[in-house]
């Protein structure tokens, strides 16, 4: 069982104008850093463009302001959004990464899910498209086994052939290939479909554990279709996590906090205005009757490191494994040490506590 965490970032002050961006980036930087010290296993960070709460717009420029302050955590994005940039360009961007990291890159893409986001690049509704054009170009580039033409629809490249005038085309990443993810949350995630169809590794967001077993079928089925063998220890799930030394203290620490205060002013919101919220419940509460204690004890982990742990293992076994947890990163710039120390005791309480959790490939 790895644990990882996502940067979105979260950040209502600045939505609000109450912090700067060099502050968002900063604590982000200082979470990244703890996860390293306490032993977590990955930090990935988000990309959008017009979402004031969440801004992130260049997670290749966080992963690289990161690398040169951790040693061991493995960092990612999650996810490169492809139809709002160059393949070619990004491609060289990525291998430069996993250099940089020395093989602790990995590169998680995604379509791009606000229409935003999509009406500030005039990309309408060929995202998928263009995310699908832009993996095969990325695809040849990091092969680098020119000469290669490619003609898109969207995208196109000519790799020329290796000229020893110029020594070059030269550039392959560090790692044979750096891990590729993709992530999904409805039911019937068409991106699933197509990460199991590339036999890419999988990512489920923040969804109940029905919307997991679908999701899981749905990676599956496509993986197998296409003559891949799934394996559920590439598995990723997504779960809002907050530990502290007794289950009354983390309850209270949370909704105290800023995470509480983020499910209710933007979260929860969002999810009721999409009409999504049954996939945080399985329908067990209305879209308007759910609250943030009620996710908070039943869908959230929330707990002491005993508490928390026995949360894990429970979706583990109704879901029938996954390899990695991961949680979101907090807010709490301004009051960081309860978030330290949940951190703190999720790599050196709850991380040695589930580690007998593995998967029979064979199953």
């Amino acid at each position: 069982m790895k644990f990882s965490l996502i940067n979105i970032p979260y950040a209502l002050n600045y939505a609000s104008g109450n912090e700067t961006a060099t502050q968002v980036i900063d604590w982000d930087l200082q979470v990244t850093k703890w996860a390293d010290e306490y032993g977590l296993d990955e930090v990935f960070f988000a990309e959008h463009y017009t979402l004031g709460a969440e801004p992130s717009p260049a997670p290749d420029l966080m992963i690289a302001a990161a690398s040169q302050l951790t040693s061991k955590v493995k960092l990612g994005a999650l996810g490169h959004l492809l139809p709002y940039h160059n393949p070619i360009a990004l491609a060289f961007r990525m291998m430069w990464l996993d250099h940089m990291t020395e093989g602790r890159y990995i590169a998680g893409v995604a379509p791009g899910a606000y229409p935003s986001d999509a009406a500030l690049f005039g990309t309408k509704k060929n995202n998928p498209k263009m995310m699908a054009e832009a993996l095969d170009i990325i695809e040849i580039i990091w092969a680098n086994k020119g000469p290669q033409k490619y003609e898109g629809e969207f995208f196109s490249v000519d790799l020329p052939a290796y000229s020893s005038s110029i020594h070059g085309p030269h550039l392959r990443p560090y790692q044979d290939a750096p891990p590729m993810l993709m992530t999904g949350m409805q039911a019937s995630s068409p991106t699933l479909t197509e990460c199991g169809r590339r036999n890419f590794e999988p990512v489920s967001q923040l969804v109940s554990t029905t919307t997991l077993k679908a999701h899981w079928a749905a990676y599956a089925e496509a993986a197998t279709a296409a003559g891949h063998t799934p394996s559920r220890n590439k598995w990723r799930v997504v779960r809002s996590t907050f530990v502290a030394d007794s289950d009354e203290q983390a309850l209270d620490q949370y909704m105290r906090g800023p995470s509480a205060k983020l499910w209710t002013e933007h979260n929860l919101p969002t999810f009721r205005r999409l009409g999504l919220g049954s996939l945080l419940t399985d329908g067990a509460v209305a879209d308007e009757d759910i609250t943030v204690e009620w996710l908070a004890k039943n869908l959230f982990f929330v707990g002491s490191p005993e508490t928390v742990a026995g949360k894990i293992s429970h979706l583990f076994d109704e879901v029938g494994g996954f390899g990695a947890l991961i949680a979101g990163g907090e807010d709490y710039k301004n009051n960081p040490e309860p978030y330290r120390r949940s951190l703190e005791l999720i790599g050196t309480k709850v991380a040695p506590m589930v580690s007998h959790l593995t998967v029979d490939e064979d199953e």
